[in-house]
């Protein structure tokens, strides 16, 4: 039981679940994991900076002018990678 002891601890918020989302779909991004409240995403000179918004229950931009992106990580992912250019592996079918 004593290695299990020693594994890192495991963040399991909605900014953790839309950045490895990003990593996984839209590999070529850089994206920062989540510092506090926010993400912090770039892709050819372009960046933003996408927050959850608790009370709506939502990704949101956290940069420019704001605005909601939604509350599934997948779609999320696509939208912000759209937004920067950035191309978007497929997801699987049931997506």
């Amino acid at each position: 039981m004593a290695a299990f002891d020693e594994l890192p601890r495991v963040r399991r918020g909605p900014l953790d679940s839309l950045y490895a989302t990003l990593r996984r779909r839209a590999p070529q991004m850089s994206a920062a994991r989540p510092d506090g409240d926010a993400l912090h995403v770039g892709y050819r000179g372009q960046t933003a900076t996408v927050v959850w918004d608790a009370d709506l229950e939502q990704y949101a931009w956290g940069s420019g002018d704001g605005g909601q992106i939604g509350p599934d990580a997948e779609k999320a992912a696509e939208l912000i990678a759209w937004a920067l250019d950035a191309t978007v592996t497929p997801g699987t079918p049931d997506e």
